[in-house]
């Protein structure tokens, strides 16, 4: 789980002179404290006045978002003392954390007897400093999980790199992610329950399809094999093998994923967790069911959340010597004698930047989950409205960069939607049960079960958009999370409850009332819940993934609607992480890793995917960019 963040005490003294904005102001001197609501609950913001300015902000102990919140906390206090004006802009991706303090920060003004209004207008001297030119072997575009492997892998093979990040911090959506990370392990899954038969039954299944190719086939032969090598032993703990992965992904993404891909992905999904702790991850020993993931195989680190990658990836680049510059925006690859030999970037402030590449570019800026024109263009159906999990940061950049040199784009109609998404944000925090599909179960506003909850993410949240009000509620226990108060997210388990973000009772029926449902309902739904999970098997819905009966109070609901998740389609990439153009041929000079690629999920990304992609192919861009 992520930790708590640890008071954090930020005092910056002006130490410049001021142009402009409130330097002949008249102040009570003093400290004012001002409690303001965060993302993550309460904080304490003081902010300290001499007679003639403002002097500092201290931010103290608070629960923002590691990666997220506290990259505002960091920054935006510095720029407000600096510039004496509330006309800073906030900081991208953290614009819950940013007005809290700009919130806390008039507050106090007003109590220190100054003109706010003058404060929220003040001008702040920004603009284009001297133009900035750089040159190094492998130049990577993005600075979330496929930015940062592609850094480590490209530099810890003898490259020099630069790295280039458009928001103010690292993580880009893997910082907002849950940690899932798909890799079958014989070694954790020996201490893992047996499958049910319902369960086996749909890996038996997939050993019997129609094959779409000779590599198809061969593959299914191997889960044959597989499957004949485990029913002669004990069969008393969890089956799985790379064979099965392969195929469940395949299948998952409707036949419609590049085989040769998926077979990288998943064949390459063991070692990339070995690779991955020797640059610093700590993984857990336990493994679960991430929603979506079709099968007990996800691991997940320490902190049990996306922000524990980009910490160690930062950490061990920059042990590297990789160079990583914030607030620079990719905007223009450049090309010469068909060769990508750069990029043309620009800085938050105008700064042009020119980084010049000896041997090759990766793009690795995420998907466009936040662009809602792009989904529109590219999925008519979907609900403009639909709240999304992803960074505001998400726009397509690496995608329009990727195009404007012939690059050639696949599956981009593919847009996943989450049936977890929080009613307000859409993002993914904020509710109880995340570690694994193993400990819930999701209702309607009528008190009833309406899906298989282990099942693939298009087929649940079509189901959920069928519902009243396209709304449902997580039910779990204390089986799950929050013994230590917090849940998958770090999100205070209290604070969520106070505000009404999740309800929390000591039994279904009261907690049936809390949310609005007739308690005999939800009653009955638990009980016959519980009913399956004793016999292994879902009599309403053909849900085959159980853990332990949801029994032990207290019990919780968390409100859960649709929201946009991750866009399937992006560049079109060989093996080895080149940019293909429209006839098939490598474009020279670029790679491309992440959700910015297309081809490898298909029309469906199974849950837990994700993070294995970033890690397997920017891993697999950077070495083969240092190589050039």
């Amino acid at each position: 789980m992520q930790k708590k963040l640890q008071a954090l005490l930020l005092v910056i003294t002006l130490l410049i002179t001021v142009c402009g904005g409130n330097a002949e102001s008249t102040y009570k001197a003093g400290s004012y404290d001002v409690t303001v609501e965060g993302f993550g609950g309460d904080m304490i913001v003081t902010t300290n006045f001499t007679t003639d300015k403002l002097e500092s902000i201290v931010v103290g102990e608070n629960n923002e978002t590691p990666g997220i919140g506290d990259t505002a906390i960091e920054q935006l206090p510095g720029k407000i003392v600096e510039t004496q004006s509330l006309a800073v802009d906030s900081i991208t991706g953290a614009t819950v954390t940013s007005d809290a303090i700009k919130k806390a920060v008039e507050e106090a003004i007003a109590n220190a007897g100054g003109d706010i209004e003058a404060w929220k207008t003040a001008a702040v001297e920004t603009g284009p400093k001297e133009a900035v030119e750089e040159t190094a072997d492998v130049i990577v575009i993005g600075g979330g999980g496929a930015g940062l492997s592609a850094a480590v892998s490209a530099a810890e093979n003898g490259a020099t790199v630069i790295l280039i990040e458009k928001t103010a911090a690292l993580g880009g959506n893997t910082v907002r992610a849950g940690g899932p990370f798909n890799a079958a392990d014989p070694a954790r899954q020996a201490n893992y329950p047996a499958a049910s038969e319902a369960a086996m039954a749909t890996v038996y299944a997939l050993a019997k399809e129609e094959a779409k190719s000779p590599e198809h086939q061969a593959v299914m032969d191997q889960l044959k094999a597989d499957l004949e090598a485990y029913e002669k032993g004990e069969k008393n703990y969890l089956f799985d093998s790379i064979a099965l992965h392969t195929l469940q992904t395949y299948a998952g993404g409707d036949y419609m994923g590049y085989f040769d891909l998926i077979k990288k992905l998943t064949g390459e999904a063991l070692e990339t967790t070995e690779w991955m702790a020797g640059n610093g991850v700590v993984w857990k020993d336990d493994i679960s069911t991430v929603p979506g993931g079709l099968w007990p195989r996800t691991h997940v680190p320490q902190g049990s959340a996306g922000g524990d990658y980009i910490k160690a990836g930062q950490a061990k680049a920059e042990s590297l010597g990789v160079k990583i510059i914030l607030d620079c925006k990719g905007e223009e690859l450049i090309v010469e004698n068909g060769r990508v030999v750069g990029v043309k970037a620009e800085k938050t402030d105008g700064t042009p930047v020119t980084l010049n590449a000896n041997k090759a570019v990766v793009i690795a800026t995420g998907g466009f989950g936040a662009n809602k024109e792009m989904r529109k263009q590219y999925d008519p159906s979907l609900n403009e409205e639909l709240g999304t999990t992803n960074t505001p940061a998400a726009t397509g950049d690496g995608i329009f960069m990727g195009q404007a040199v012939g690059a050639n784009l696949v599956g981009m109609e593919y847009i996943q939607c989450l049936p977890l998404g929080d009613p307000e944000t859409g993002a993914l925090n904020g509710w109880m049960g995340a570690i694994g599909v193993e400990y819930y179960y999701q209702v309607n506003k009528e008190g009833h079960r309406f899906m298989a909850e282990d099942g693939r993410r298009d087929t649940m949240t079509q189901a959920l958009l069928k519902q009243t009000d396209s709304m449902s509620y997580v039910i779990t226990d204390t089986n799950s999370e929050g013994a230590d108060g917090v849940n998958l997210w770090g999100d205070n388990v209290e604070d969520l409850v106070a505000k009404g973000r999740i309800f929390r009772a000591d039994t279904i029926e009261e907690l049936a009332e809390q949310i609005g449902l007739d308690p005999a309902v939800l009653k009955a739904t638990h009980d016959q819940f519980n009913a399956y999970v004793a016999e292994g098997k879902d009599a309403d819905f053909g849900r085959s993934l159980f853990g332990d009966p949801i029994d032990t109070a207290p019990f919780y609901a968390s409100p859960r609607m649709p929201t946009v998740h991750h866009t399937m389609g992006g560049l079109e990439i060989d093996l080895k992480a080149h940019v293909l153009d429209a006839d098939g041929n490598i474009i020279p000079g670029l790679y491309a890793a992440g959700e910015v690629t297309g081809g490898i999920h298909g029309s469906n990304r199974l849950g837990g995917n994700a993070l294995l992609d970033i890690n397997v192919f920017g891993r697999e861009a950077g070495k083969n960019a240092a190589a050039e």
